[in-house]
């Protein structure tokens, strides 16, 4: 079995980081025989992310093929991520070393309440409003056309429904490019927590489930007129058959 825990440190001496998103490291405890068998300090990814850190960290969570984790507290974001991935949280504070005895004891109590957003915490960027990609035709503003080709499209657009803001950059995706899926190029370049698609190849909708992110569609021209009806966009789950 696979445990990672939100540590301060990078050692199993460390105590426990309260902060899932935001610690530093991430300890990934092997489990065998009832203990211990091996611990690799890495550092956590989210941490680096200027918004969606417990996404983020949720995402290298299952990249890591760990089973379960023992942290803190949750924020939205990773516990929906988490729950896709089927990953168990569990509650700890003090010594991570200590918190693996506890854990193997079955003495931990699994997290089930949501933390609550708070504009003091360092991990508010966990409880941000949604942000939502849209492939355009052009670099119009709100009145931007939704392209229905979405890798090709010549512009980009994400939409903070926070915020209400609006950024409007050029298409650059390398598509040549075989250690960085165009998805992976998107999530760096703009970290949305949606996308928006009218037509998109069947590989990208894998790729952007893998993720964890929100794939959402509808038979709106414009950004406007999607933003305007965020409440009846759809599940995108079906491809159109054609890479786009």
């Amino acid at each position: 079995m696979k445990l990672a825990i939100s540590a301060e440190d990078n050692t199993i001496e460390s105590l426990i980081d309260q902060r899932f998103g935001r610690c530093k490291y991430f300890l990934i405890v092997e489990l065998a025989d009832d203990g211990i068998k091996e611990v690799t300090a890495m550092e956590n990814e989210g941490a680096l992310q200027g918004h969606g850190a417990g996404l983020k960290a949720a995402q290298q969570m299952g990249d890591l093929d760990v089973d379960a984790i023992i942290t803190g507290s949750l924020g939205p974001n990773s516990t929906a991520v988490l729950e896709k991935l089927g990953i168990r949280a569990f509650q700890a504070s003090g010594i991570a070393k200590d918190a693996v005895t506890k854990f193997i004891r079955g003495e931990l109590g699994q997290i089930d309440d949501v933390a609550q957003s708070h504009p003091k915490t360092d991990d508010v960027a966990e409880t941000e409003g949604e942000r939502i990609f849209f492939p355009l035709l052009d670099n119009n503003g709100l009145d931007s056309k939704i392209s229905q080709h979405f890798g090709h499209a010549p512009f980009f657009g994400l939409y903070d429904v926070e915020k209400k803001e609006l950024k409007i950059i050029e298409n650059t995706l390398d598509h040549t490019d075989p250690d960085r899926s165009p998805i992976d190029q998107i999530q760096d370049a703009v970290d949305p927590t949606t996308i928006f698609a009218r037509g998109i190849g069947d590989r990208a909708i894998g790729i952007i489930a893998k993720k964890c992110l929100s794939l959402k569609t509808g038979d709106y021209a414009t950004i406007k007129d999607a933003i305007g009806n965020l409440d009846r966009l759809e599940d995108l789950t079906d491809g159109c058959g054609h890479e786009h």
